[in-house]
């Protein structure tokens, strides 16, 4: 397969050369001004070829009015420039220069403000935070899903699982015709919104659905707007998809939209066995519902244990079958303008298979460190989530909305293992389930009684319950010399815990606007949270059951927070500097068997948020906050919890909170002119006082403990991506770095621990005779791992090849092919594993059906390489994957 890769690589590569050196384009540059002689920005400049009556070329001018437009010379164009509010200029160009820039001035014409047909016909239009495209301006036709358009947008990005950046920054939410879209997801609005019901995309800047507060906070929201075509603003449309293949593979997808002025109902199904993923754990965590967590605003800090955390996240390329079925409902009904009522209901079921063997290596200092793991495991996750939030706005001053949000899961994950630690091997079947769920209130108020005064006022309300069960069978004694076990032929314990959590919340704020470039914003708020566990283990024997007391809790929990605060924002002119400073009286109470444990302390926590727009299209903002991190109820309960078949958990009662300073600084530049988009972030966080886990090894056994510790564990982090376009393709590229140093203990021994992780990518894109796009790129992601006594280094290249041909009247074929090479510096070994996918469809013009030949995994590859970390052992897996298969499909647009 290299050979075959090496050769596809360097055809690719000749034909660039060669289709650059062949196209003879000449660039006419120019720039746009007004009357007073200042830039315009996002202008809409187009070159029509008089010839053919086609678009030669559009660009759109940048922050310096600036633009360029790469025109094939001998023909004679008419050049075009429009902006709202301007005269429209006209002008034929016949020759030109690419030295000689024109200059444009448009000039104010009143009259074209109302006329708003003429204003949307525009690819590009700029008013106030808001930047709306024209999708038919972009688009060519082909395109399935709301994905597909966004990828074709300038200054757009749709990762694989559904994401969206604009400009490099990431999109908190997707509306449709102003609604929102599933609570604004991101992932089921892209990949499910058909395509040709799309007209407008509105990218919102420092979007914020409260009007009396719009630009008095520093959130910097990102929000997408889908607004339809005028024939899908009252009707059903959507599509369906059922599909079948060898080896009773299947699939089925339903989407289904009404939309009305004042009703809009979506419908989405899906269940299939090939892999497809309508809905991840990803996801479910998510969807967070009603709470904001107001306190964390304020620099503070309460991580309670996720209930749905431990559960392996299945997709394609790591499990060895995957089986998932989903149900969505979403509503938006507006009976006037001074009501809203919106809400979804979502469904999923999944049923995973995966198997992997791994190579264990723990970081202590003597010889017996290594392991070899096999497991097969078989995870079952229901899920269920609800959310109906009710809006009343009698006036633009007012905002009143009150949010219910509910979700519930059973989770089972079965794991047959087998365990071989050199001179001990033992099998091991354990059982771990679950069944939360949590239920969330919020109330919100806002008011501006005038222009210089704000009020608002928040309300939280959450309940969670926890009940892990956790049920270990082994044909060897386990934790020798820790429990004292009665011989038995098998060992089975069984170990149930029931962890109870309530938190309230409230917040008062009172904004004063001094003037237009300066505010104050006074805070005050409370926070209660409770805990509740009990825990217990059992020995089960063939007649009779054990229990083990030092196994055993029953604690009570809770933490208070009074805080007040106060932040000031100034703009002084490219410039908003916005620091603040937060008053903590921190109080909690530990009991534990009625031995209760009582701490009250105070602390101010600075903040700090400053933006400097460099130019209209290039920003930098930084972010400072420190923050009070604190424990729940698992950390500091002493009674022994099983945590994995050689690993037992004890807390302690006597942890502070940890202090973090965190700093993080972003960088936009996206310029129109040179068609050139660069971002990057970099965050740095410096944990004082960190909780960290301790480990004590005994044999092949951890007890496991968490501690504050007085070195400053540190984390840097940070990613830079660009991309241009060219006159015929486009090129990106870009990295990531996580480094990061942690301090513990090791059998009572300090151990730091360091992992410097880096990842780069670089991507080619061009089109051949418009009817072939190739995407040929690289990815190199290395992880370096140190700890006291041990070392490795994983390393992972991988070259990839994508094709998308239109072949002939709606016949398309997309393929794609990764070859990916792992090496393990440690034990000096190399693998390779490679995918090809192709998939060949077929769908007439104006016809609602389309014909599809899927074919994954044609090489029928089975395993793959990873590794991971933690702060006591370092392992790299191999994971078995999805063998060869295929699926035709039939889809009906509605």
């Amino acid at each position: 397969m290299k050979l075959i890769f090496r050769t596809l690589t360097g055809v690719i590569l000749l034909c660039l050369m060669s289709f650059s050196a062949f196209s003879q384009t000449k660039n006419l540059v120019g720039q746009v001004l007004d009357s007073l002689n200042q830039p315009i920005s996002y202008a809409n400049v187009v070159a029509v070829n008089q010839s053919t009556q086609k678009i030669g070329a559009f660009a759109i001018t940048n922050g310096e009015g600036r633009f360029k437009l790469a025109l094939a010379p001998g023909s004679e164009y008419l050049l075009r420039i429009s902006f709202v509010g301007y005269k429209q200029f006209e002008r034929v160009f016949t020759e030109w220069s690419p030295d000689e820039p024109i200059q444009v001035v448009l000039s104010t014409d009143e009259t074209m403000l109302d006329q708003i047909e003429v204003v949307t016909e525009l690819p590009v239009t700029m008013q106030g935070d808001t930047l709306t495209y024209k999708t038919d301006a972009f688009t060519t036709g082909t395109e399935r899903k709301l994905k597909d358009v966004l990828d074709k947008l300038p200054g757009f990005e749709v990762d694989e699982d559904g994401g969206v950046k604009v400009q490099g920054k990431k999109v908190d939410k997707v509306m449709v015709d102003g609604k929102n879209f599933f609570d604004g997801d991101t992932k089921l609005a892209t990949k499910n919104l058909p395509a040709n019901a799309v007209d407008r995309v509105q990218v919102l800047k420092n979007f914020n659905e409260v009007s009396p507060i719009r630009g008095l906070d520093n959130n910097e929201s990102l929000a997408l707007n889908i607004q339809l075509k005028d024939g899908k603003k009252r009707m059903v449309f959507g599509d369906l998809t059922a599909g079948g293949g060898p080896k009773e593979r299947y699939l089925g997808h339903a989407n289904a939209f009404y939309y009305s002025p004042k009703l809009n109902l979506n419908l989405i199904a899906d269940a299939n066995n090939v892999g497809e993923l309508p809905f991840t754990l990803q996801d479910y965590f998510r969807f967070s519902g009603g709470m904001s967590g107001l306190a964390t605003r304020t620099g503070s800090s309460i991580s309670l244990s996720g209930e749905d955390m431990g559960i392996p996240m299945a997709q394609r390329n790591n499990a060895a079958s995957l089986e998932t079925a989903l149900g969505a409902f979403n509503l938006n009904y507006h009976p006037s303008s001074k009501w809203r009522h919106s809400g979804f209901i979502i469904g999923s079921t999944s049923e995973n298979k995966l198997g992997s063997n791994s190579q264990r290596t723990y970081l202590r200092n003597d010889e017996n460190n290594q392991e070899n793991l096999s497991t097969a495991s078989t995870v079952e996750n229901a899920s269920g989530l609800m959310k109906y939030a009710v809006t009343y706005t009698p006036k633009e001053e007012t905002y009143v909305k009150y949010s219910v949000f509910g979700k519930v899961s059973d989770i089972q994950n079965r794991n047959i293992m087998d365990s071989d630690f050199g001179n001990f091997r033992q099998q091991i079947n354990n059982l771990q389930s679950r069944r939360p769920y949590s239920v969330q209130q919020k109330a919100e108020w806002y008011h501006a009684p005038s222009e210089k005064r704000v009020f608002s006022m928040e309300l939280n309300w959450e309940k969670k319950y926890q009940d892990p069960l956790y049920d270990l069978t082994t044909n060897q004694q386990p934790f020798v010399g820790l429990l004292p076990v009665m011989d038995s032929e098998s060992y089975r314990f069984l170990q149930q815990q029931e962890v109870h959590s309530r938190v309230l919340e409230g917040s008062f704020n009172y904004y004063h606007i001094l003037n237009a470039t300066n505010h104050l914003n006074w805070n005050l708020g409370y926070t209660n949270t409770k805990q509740e566990m009990i825990s217990g283990l059992n020995q089960i024997l063939p007649n009779s059951e054990s229990s083990f007391p030092e196994f055993s809790n029953d604690n009570r929990f809770g933490i208070q927070d009074a805080y007040l605060g106060m932040t000031y924002k100034t703009k002084w002119k490219d410039f908003i500097l916005s620091p603040s400073v937060f008053a903590h009286r921190y109080t909690w109470q530990d009991i534990q068997f009625e031995d209760k444990n009582e701490v009250e302390k105070f602390l101010l926590l600075p903040g700090m948020y400053a933006k400097w727009a460099i130019k209209s299209n290039r920003s930098l903002v930084y972010r400072f906050q420190q923050t009070a991190s604190f424990m729940d109820i698992q950390k500091l309960a002493e009674g022994y919890v099983i945590q994995d078949y050689n690993s037992i958990f004890t807390g302690n009662r006597m942890l502070d909170n940890g202090l973090f300073s965190n700093h993080s600084l972003f960088y936009s530049h996206y310029d129109f002119f040179s068609s050139l988009n660069m971002y990057g972030t970099v965050n740095w966080q410096r944990k004082k006082n960190d909780l960290v886990n301790t480990t004590d090894f005994r044999g092949i056994n951890r007890i496991l403990t968490v501690m504050n510790i007085e070195p400053v564990n540190e984390t840097l982090n940070g990613n830079f991506n660009v991309d241009k376009k060219f006159n015929t393709f486009k090129m990106s590229a870009g990295g990531g770095w996580n480094s990061f140093t942690t301090n513990n203990l090791i059998n009572d021994v300090v151990n730091q621990n360091k992992q410097f992780s880096q990842n780069y990518h670089v991507k080619g894109t061009t089109t051949f005779f418009k009817k072939v796009e190739v995407d040929l790129s690289y990815t190199f992601a290395t992880n370096k791992y140190q700890g006291q006594s041990t070392q490795n280094t994983f390393n992972t290249h991988t070259p990839k090849i994508e094709v998308d041909w239109d072949i002939w009247k709606g016949l398309k074929l997309n393929a794609d092919y990764a070859l990916n090479t792992y090496n393990n510096k440690g034990s000096e070994t190399q693998s390779e594993f490679d995918f090809l996918n192709a998939f060949l469809s077929y769908q007439g013009k104006s016809s609602p059906w389309e014909f599809r030949i899927s074919v994954w995994n044609i090489l029928d590859t089975r395993s793959i390489r990873r590794d991971s970390f933690t702060d006591n052992l370092i392992s790299t897996y191999s994971y078995l994957v999805q063998p060869r298969y295929g699926l035709l499909t039939v889809k009906w647009d509605i």
